[in-house]
């Protein structure tokens, strides 16, 4: 029998239904409106929905008790499919999923496979072979090999020219997330047909123009009632201009978070400003795209994700599922333009920093009917509840600016504008109403709880003393890994760019001057617990004390050497390299890429912190796993660094602070002084130049510090304390 094969659009977002106009009076009934003050969108009866198909039967080669394949069939999203728990399926065991059809209809358009929804990633569907059989046919055949992105988005299958005749669709899934397969639902369309042609009346197909010369008595014999109130109220003045949008493609996050080895930037750059409820029906016109486009309705209370529906050019009717925004998911490698006219919802708005001013602002939220509302930057998507909105911007401009500049100031650390590749999307900042939320990042957006907007929506307290929340959250999405956030890093590395930010803006460290118990800042603390006892890096616990020689680096190269491209090179390298295989190993590179993009012996400074200490530990960071670093690793990593001949730097990088980045550019030499004790207080008078002072107990190095008055707990009486200077060189202090 000869091989029938079906040509497959295949995407990576969701979708429900298509639409399409149909006649619904007779023309000589017709009676032409008169022109109103404003518009109030029609009855949208009249607009046809595509028409799902369904299944006589299923049949899956397995699954969990409780978890059949019916429940990926029941249209329900809150029940899932799901594999066995209790084995590991891949690459031995595929999973067979078989849906068979009756005799109606005669053809399917499309299939769409909803990952779940439930917030769990186990069974997203990586890879699967379609294969179908039409009625008449003993056999099924084979349409080829899909490979999907781990991600929850709805993926839809076209077949171009119709699947006529379908008699079954057989899915055999070779690989799933986490070695199991999963499902929401899977669905089955066949288009609607457009009845009436409106080439006629509208410039193109989002029927958001009138053609010239087209009069209002003409409009007024259009038979859809919907698209003739709509185009009587285009004609009249009365349509609201913030229905009709230019939208524009963006890369896919995920694509560009995976060249660049970060999180996802988030996907809701075309924001519209519509808002819908549930069960309302939702009218949008498209003009022609080049690109598959995704409608998605947020309701911003259930979380970040949405419900999606393809679009398809001309008419689409939706019913929506929900209360919530709409955005346009509209992805493509190249840029495109696309005219979009939603004739229904209401209009809640959205501010444009490029647009808008804050007198625009006043009468936006003021006028907001949802309880979220969005902004857009140039770097930066925010979308906030509106209560919150209301009563702490006070300069709408000057807040998403500063926005603007988190993102920008980390990216541009990160070498992204450097190395050209500045991801075209905005970083997004959301209010999470869910209890028990306060400030997180997640895959692709940063989160707050609406208490945090007090001092995050207000932009002088934002780029103040809050700037680290934000700052710290966007770090999540920036984070380069594995390269720079090996197990035990999450919540160290991150604070980088933190602490870049918060310098940037004018606020001091919070290194230098963040108070800790014991001690009198984290510097102290760092050097004291790691550096003095030999520990190795991992082994500690206070994620600011294993952030310090991170920042170090910056402080040394950048600041004190004018090296600013020092971590824009570091990230390129990372980026460019292949990820090392274990943790371990990802610390040993780390150290081999430093010395490499400084050129310099900094076996002294890695020795120090510990980056060169054998360790063999669990760590639970967000999941457990094992950091080792053998001893053979430390002795070949030496070895490499002796071979690469770099000299050893000018002074003491392990003991450079915030406060002491002028000494270490001066290199001038030490100036003694002097020093005296009252109990655990020790004062250095007169010293100059000093990078830290040691104090040791019989011998035993056990407190450092970078200041010249410091407390050490339970001082002993039989010390000696040591001043360092900038190039090491060594003075006893008399006390």
């Amino acid at each position: 029998m000869k091989k029938t094969f079906l040509t497959l659009t295949l995407t990576f977002t969701a979708t429900i239904f298509l639409m399409s106009g149909s006649c619904s009076t007779d023309k000589d009934d017709i009676q032409i409106e008169e022109p109103a003050d404003f518009y109030t969108p029609g009855d949208a009866e009249g607009i046809a929905q595509d028409i799902q198909v369904f299944i006589k039967s299923a049949t899956a080669s397995e699954n969990q008790p409780g978890e059949d394949i019916l429940k990926a069939l029941d249209g329900d999203y809150s029940t899932i499919y799901h594999s066995r728990w209790n084995q590991t399926l891949f690459p031995e065991v595929p999973v067979v999923i078989e849906f068979i059809f009756d005799n109606e209809p005669d053809v399917i358009d499309y299939m769409l496979y909803h990952p779940r929804k439930d917030g769990g990633v186990n069974g997203f569907i990586l890879s699967m072979d379609v294969f179908t059989r039409s009625e008449g046919q003993d056999e099924y055949y084979e349409l080829g090999t899909f490979d999907f992105s781990a991600n929850s988005s709805t993926r839809r299958i076209t077949f171009s020219n119709g699947f006529n005749n379908p008699a079954g669709i057989k899915l055999v899934i070779n690989e799933g997330y986490n070695d199991f397969v999963s499902a929401s639902q899977f669905e089955f369309f066949q288009f609607s047909e457009q009845v009436e042609s409106y080439a006629d009346y509208f410039t193109d197909l989002s029927f958001s123009e009138i053609k010239e010369g087209v009069g209002r008595e003409q409009l007024g014999l259009i038979e859809n009632d919907f698209i003739r109130n709509m185009a009587l109220a285009i004609y009249d003045g009365v349509y609201e201009e913030e229905r009709i949008g230019d939208y524009s493609t963006y890369p896919d996050p995920a694509i560009i978070s995976a060249e660049n080895k970060t999180n996802r930037m988030g996907s809701y750059d075309n924001m519209t400003g519509i808002y819908v409820k549930a069960g309302e029906d939702v009218v949008v016109f498209v003009d022609e795209i080049k690109a598959e486009l995704v409608l998605r309705i947020v309701d911003h209370y259930d979380g970040y994700g949405g419900q999606d529906f393809f679009l398809n050019p001309g008419p689409n009717r939706i019913t929506s599922p929900v209360n919530g925004l709409i955005y346009l998911i509209y992805h493509a490698d190249h840029n495109h333009h696309t005219k979009v006219n939603i004739a229904s919802g209401e209009i809640n708005g959205y501010f444009d920093l490029s647009m808008h001013t804050n007198e625009d602002w006043d009468k936006m939220i003021a006028n907001a009917v949802c309880d979220f509302f969005d902004l857009k930057g140039e770097k930066s998507h925010i979308t906030f509840t509106t209560n919150e909105l209301k009563q702490y911007v006070t300069d709408a401009t000057r807040l998403v600016e500063v926005y603007d500049s988190i993102v920008l100031l980390q990216q541009e650390l990160m070498g992204l504008y450097k190395y050209d590749r500045v991801p075209d999307g905005r970083l997004y900042y959301r209010t999470n109403t869910s209890p028990g939320v306060y400030m997180h990042a997640t895959g692709n957006a940063t989160e707050y709880a609406p208490s945090t907007l007090i001092h995050i929506a207000n932009h002088a307290s934002l780029r103040g003393d809050h700037i680290w929340g934000p700052a710290h959250e966007t770090g999540h999405i920036h984070q380069t890994r594995p390269g720079l956030m090996w197990i035990g890093l999450t919540e160290v590395t991150v604070n980088i760019y933190s602490q870049h930010v918060q310098t940037s803006f004018g606020n001091a460290s919070r290194l230098q001057t963040e108070n800790i118990s014991g001690y009198s800042n984290r510097y102290e603390k760092a050097f004291s617990e790691i550096i003095a006892p030999g520990l190795a890096h991992g082994a500690h616990d206070d994620v600011f004390c294993k952030l310090v020689p991170f920042w170090q680096l910056q402080l040394y190269f950048a600041k004190a050497h004018d090296y600013n491209d020092f971590y824009k090179d570091l990230h390129e390298q990372i980026r460019v390299n292949p990820d090392p295989p274990t943790d371990g190993h990802c610390q040993i590179e780390f150290v081999k890429t430093v010395v490499q993009v400084a050129q310099k012996d900094l076996t002294e400074f890695f020795e120090a912190w510990g980056f060169l200490t054998p360790i063999d530990i669990d760590i639970n960071d967000y999941g457990t796993r094992r950091l080792t670093v053998t001893q053979q690793q430390i002795d070949e990593t030496k070895a490499w660094i002796t071979q690469q001949g770099y000299p050893e730097p000018s002074g003491v990088v392990q003991y450079i602070t915030d406060a002491t980045v002028n000494i270490f550019q001066t290199g001038n030499s030490v100036v003694e002084g002097s020093g005296s004790r009252s109990g655990d207080l020790l004062n250095m008078t007169g010293w100059q130049n000093v990078a830290a002072f040691e104090v040791y107990h019989k011998d035993e190095l056990f407190f450092i510090s970078s200041l010249h008055t410091f407390s050490v707990p339970a001082l002993p009486s039989n010390i000696k304390v040591v001043a360092v200077g900038v190039d090491g060189s060594r003075y006893n202090v008399e006390l």
